[in-house]
């Protein structure tokens, strides 16, 4: 292995154990085993990703219920409608994950 691919790899390890982010498919188990202030910080961090993610996507949603209704032609409330409810959903989804992610704040304490 040359000596460049080898400090590749090792920044890519260095980077990767600085994520405080589980990965999504381990969430499930990172909940089941939280037992450290570090364990409830990695999961709160997760939640909080989970958060903005979710605002980002409501705020997605409204735009384009906005760019529905600006349509000069044809019938688009239906359109808009659906839009308007996912962004109301996905803001309601956002307050629940920033919820999780004060427990696991507190949990971390």
């Amino acid at each position: 292995m040359s000596k460049t691919a080898y400090l590749a790899g090792l920044i890519l390890v260095a980077l990767a154990a600085c994520t405080t982010t589980p990965p999504v498919n381990d969430i499930p188990n990172e909940i089941l085993s939280a037992s450290t202030p570090a364990d409830h910080t990695r999961l709160a961090d997760y939640f909080a990703k989970k958060s903005a993610d979710y605002n980002a996507e409501a705020v997605l949603h409204e735009k384009m219920a906005l760019s529905y209704n600006s349509r000069p032609k044809g019938d688009y409330s239906s359109m808009a409608s659906h839009c308007r409810t996912l962004a109301a959903q996905f803001h309601a989804s956002a307050r629940e994950a920033k919820s999780l992610e004060s427990e696991h704040r507190a949990l971390a304490k």
